[in-house]
């Protein structure tokens, strides 16, 4: 039986005005802790650490190279299914693509769009809001929201983003499966 949370190890790396991530690969410093940058990051790293070409990762997610290929280069216009499906095929959950620490996947991990769906709705009704209020504070359609609650919309990274900080909460926390279930 495998402990709650399996970290896959960094590997030590020292390289001046580099920094190495969790998987030991350096790139650049990053400028800000955007999540957007650390999922970039982590995608590149998780590939270089699997010996995969984008070609290769491409197929194993089911994902076009060209998709890959732009996404590494922080130019794609990003879907939650295709984060989950690169986070499948990578092996680590959804969620923590966007920390510095990438955990490993589950055999049963829960879809994707139902834990969305339960957190936002969980963090929306914590903070007594309703659909509308949530989309007035987030700048998102309250029938988005409605969508996305009802797991019938595929929503974009943007859009989950401005949501996340409308209900004060990281992309990480929205996408995470809850740590205690609800009774």
């Amino acid at each position: 039986m495998l402990p709650e949370r399996c970290f896959i190890l960094p590997q030590e790396c020292r390289v001046p005005e580099q920094q190495a991530n969790t998987f030991g690969v350096t790139h650049p410093a990053p400028q800000s802790a955007d999540p957007f940058d650390q999922l970039v990051a982590n995608v590149i790293a998780l590939r270089a650490k699997g010996n995969w070409s984008i070609r290769a990762l491409a197929e194993q997610a089911q994902l076009s190279r060209t998709f890959v290929a732009n996404l590494e280069k922080g130019r794609s216009k990003l879907t939650l299914s295709a984060v989950d499906k690169m986070a499948e095929a990578l092996g680590v959950t959804t969620s923590s693509l966007f920390t510095a620490r990438p955990v490993t996947r589950d055999e049963g991990a829960s879809l994707i769009e139902e834990v969305l769906a339960l957190n936002l709705m969980a963090a929306r009704k914590h903070l007594n809001l309703t659909q509308e209020q949530l989309g007035q504070q987030s700048g998102v359609s309250m029938y988005v929201i409605a969508h996305i609650e009802r797991q019938a919309r595929n929503p974009s990274l943007h859009t989950l983003a401005k949501l996340a900080v409308a209900l004060h909460l990281s992309l990480e926390e929205l996408l995470s499966v809850p740590r205690h279930a609800p009774e």
